[in-house]
């Protein structure tokens, strides 16, 4: 009885971890031009030409891709400076060359209230993601509280999958919606 309820326990670990271990497949097809509207619309994030007036971090779309050409650490907003803290694959440990991110992030939002938004990209189920999403911004929140920053000024989601930045079928567009911002009231 012992092994059944044991075996039973192992297959629906199996079938409900909904992450395949399959690594994505780069699609060679895909025309960046043609997803340059539908990646912004569905960034949902509306910004002004400068990106001044936002106290979101820029979205990485395809329309502003050059700044995330030259700056291979994160998205930046130039008007608050905070950066958008970038993950692995299927990871939500903070990499190396995210930490000085998250010290600059927590010296400018010492003393203010803000959200973390954890983000995924579209491999797994709805339901891991989600699970990834808030376990990558309680990471970023734990890295920031070591920093010095008050855990009750920090609010916590997970978008999952449903906030990419990017949508052309590529490995550094995948790479771009695995991430978490920091938003500011």
């Amino acid at each position: 009885m012992k092994r059944i309820t044991y075996v039973s326990a192992i297959l629906a670990l199996l079938v409900f971890s909904g992450c395949s271990t399959k690594a994505p497949t780069i699609d060679a097809t895909a025309n960046g031009s043609a997803s340059n509207s539908s990646a912004n619309q569905a960034s949902g994030t509306a910004q002004s030409s400068t990106g001044a007036d936002s106290a979101v971090i820029a979205p990485l779309t395809n329309a502003n891709a050059a700044d995330t050409n030259s700056n291979a650490n994160g998205s930046v907003n130039a008007a608050k400076g905070v950066t958008s803290i970038l993950f692995d694959y299927d990871k939500f440990d903070i990499r190396a060359d995210m930490q000085e991110n998250v010290k600059t992030n927590s010296a400018l939002v010492k003393n203010k209230t803000f959200k973390l938004e954890g983000n995924c990209d579209e491999f797994g189920s709805d339901e891991y993601n989600f699970a990834l999403g808030l376990k990558r911004a309680n990471a970023v929140k734990s890295a920031l509280v070591n920093e010095g920053i008050s855990a009750d000024s920090i609010s916590m989601t997970s978008l999952g999958e449903g906030n990419p930045v990017c949508l052309e079928k590529t490995q550094e567009c995948w790479a771009k919606n695995r991430r978490v911002d920091l938003k500011l009231p």
